[in-house]
């Protein structure tokens, strides 16, 4: 069904905060960075930032590449990056791979290991194009995954019921039968356990993968349709990215629109189809990156996050939906111009894409302004030795002056580990010449803070 807006884009409050006051949630816009010079033309991560991974402490931003024939992809490591010290965060490239171009990569991070996707979408079924494979959070391949004979090991297109091409991979948290509310970790829900969720084009179907092992899980039959009505001839099957509600309710991106399928068992949505929920039939479909991230805050508060392509003016934002299920009404959208804590106003975006993901991580503006995890002396030295000064590495509440009000905040929370919910948002554009030249190189990490007042 069509989603009606019935609800206005809000304005921008104090310190960037973008804020729905019946839901007192705030995106507050926490860092802006550019990450252009470390996806260069021909740069060994790529050229073109494509998924971001978090950790909580480190991110992991993947590249692709837009030049063509067989490119250098990758994955660049950001660590210390909720510091408050522009000077602590670390720049690391991590992992570097041949693949095909104009294709996407997608990663996620889980349990201490990363899942790297790259030439998603290309149509060869060549583990020298395309594949899923598995890496240490130092960079390692993990060798001993989805034995398939193809070395080192990755999982191919084929590997799902021979499909042609891969599209993206997500984190099912799996099915969560009665959960209510927010839960903190996936060790306190009771029902199956998390997959790496894989989807591939025309296929209607949510594949699954083993993350210890790389087997092959029970797939789940997903048809989107546009009357929510069981039936043979789906309307569409243009898989393009998915995500998961904390109780394991799947979230499409099915070319130019969303829809929502309801889980009811391990690997079985209700009536075997998902529904649309959203509508954006008007934006032309084969757009590569169109992606939605599903984000729930600690009090409950649901939000779709997405983007739009194949529109007739440039969409260059954030598109953030609030409700829950299959009823989602717009909320808010990001800018990317939103003023940051010092006061400062970086530039709107500058293309429609983008990729996101979301976690918990250290508290700076309570206390831990050194994001190590805990508030300690490390932190109250860190404040002594700045105070009277503008040193935005100690200035906890961002005011433009180290002082008593930091000081206090340091004793306030000392021994404790505040922690907050952030949103990672990644945007990038190459355009190119008429010659095929790369004309602009645009590639950047946004973070918004999540507030729940």
């Amino acid at each position: 069904m069509a989603m009606k807006r019935t609800m206005a884009v809000l304005g921008v409050a104090l310190v960037g905060a973008l804020t729905s006051a019946s839901a007192q949630v705030t995106f507050r816009h926490f860092k802006s960075i550019d990450l252009s010079s470390y996806f260069p033309p021909n740069g060994p991560q790529g050229n073109l930032v494509s998924d971001v991974a978090f950790d909580g402490a480190d991110l992991y931003v993947a590249g692709m590449a837009n030049l063509s024939g067989i490119r250098n992809v990758g994955v660049l490591k950001v660590s210390n990056v909720l510091s408050l010290d522009a000077n602590a965060l670390r720049y690391s490239p991590l992992i570097s791979l041949e693949q095909t171009w104009w294709r996407s990569s997608y990663i996620v991070y889980h349990d201490g290991f990363l899942y790297l996707g790259t030439g998603l979408g290309d149509g060869t079924n060549n583990p020298e194009r395309t594949g899923i494979r598995k890496f240490t959070t130092a960079g390692l391949p993990v060798g001993n995954w989805n034995l398939n004979g193809v070395v080192p090991s990755i999982v191919m297109p084929r590997d799902l019921s021979g499909s042609g091409r891969a599209e993206c991979i997500e984190i099912d948290p799996g099915y969560r039968s009665g959960d209510v509310g927010y839960q903190s970790s996936d060790s306190e829900h009771q029902g199956s356990e998390p997959s790496l969720a894989v989807l591939a084009r025309e296929r209607g179907i949510i594949f699954r993968r083993d993350f210890a092992t790389g087997n092959a899980l029970p797939n789940i039959l997903c048809l989107p349709v546009l009357e929510c009505q069981p039936r043979n001839n789906p309307d569409t099957t243009g898989m393009r990215d998915i995500t998961f509600s904390p109780e394991g309710d799947a979230y499409l991106r099915v070319d130019n629109s969303i829809f929502y399928a309801r889980r009811e068992a391990d690997n079985i949505v209700q009536s075997n189809i998902a529904c649309q929920i959203f509508n954006f039939r008007s934006d032309s479909a084969f757009q590569i990156l169109i992606n939605i991230h599903y984000l729930r805050t600690p009090t409950g508060v649901n939000f779709l996050i997405y983007n739009r392509r194949g529109t007739a003016s440039p969409l260059n934002r954030v598109f953030i939906a609030t409700g829950s299920g299959a009823n989602w009404t717009p909320f808010t959208e990001l800018l990317g111009n939103e003023p940051l804590p010092n006061g400062s106003t970086p530039n709107p975006f500058n293309s429609n894409i983008f990729n996101f993901t979301s976690g918990f991580g250290p508290d700076p503006s309570r206390g831990d302004v050194n994001a190590d995890g805990i508030v300690d002396d490390a932190d109250l030295l860190a404040v002594l030795f700045e105070f009277g000064s503008s040193n935005a590495a100690a200035d906890a509440n961002s005011d433009g002056i180290v002082d008593d009000a930091d000081l206090l905040i340091v004793l306030f929370n000392f021994g404790s580990s505040p922690r907050a919910q952030y949103l990672f948002v990644v945007n990038g554009d190459l355009s190119l010449d008429e010659r095929g030249n790369i004309a602009a190189d645009y590639d950047r990490l946004d973070i918004y803070r999540v507030d729940v007042n």
